[in-house]
Formats: C-alpha cells, structure tokens, sequence
C-alpha cells in the first residue's frame, strides 16, 4: 500500500510545466488546429465551413497560449 501511494504522490507532483512539455503539448495543439482547419475547405455550406474555420481558430489560439505560457494555462498546475 505504501508503493501507491508513493508513486501517486510522485505522478500528481511533477513538474508538468516545464518547456519540453509546453512545445510538445503546444505545438501538438496547433497542428490539430491546422489540420481541423484545413480539411474545413471540404464542406459545401458556408456553415459547415464557418463551424470548422471557429474550431481551428480556436485550437491554434489555445496552442500558442499553450506554447507562450498564457492564460488558461498560466500558473493550471501549482500545487501549493
């Protein structure tokens, strides 16, 4: 009982903020954001397309305030 309790102490007090994980999580982001983006060009109806365009802007938005250290993000993981 003494190991779980270890190791969930050590996995829900890393370091999650770090730069590596900021550029991996970032940019993973905003490629998810150019790739919504760019198949958004498929649809036929402008509402579709409207709909689409507003959910790659918005994951390319959150990825860059991701990368940049911006809110929502900024000071999401301080246990203290």
């Amino acid at each position: 009982m003494q190991e779980t309790s270890t190791v969930g102490s050590v996995i829900n007090n890393r370091n999650r903020d770090c730069l590596s994980c900021r550029i991996v999580s970032g940019f993973g982001i905003i490629g998810s954001g150019l790739y919504v983006w760019h198949h958004s060009k498929k649809f036929q109806k402008n509402i579709g397309k409207t709909i689409m365009y507003s959910i790659g802007s918005a994951l390319l938005l959150l990825g860059t305030a991701r990368v940049l250290d911006l809110p929502p993000f900024r000071n999401q993981f301080n246990h203290g």
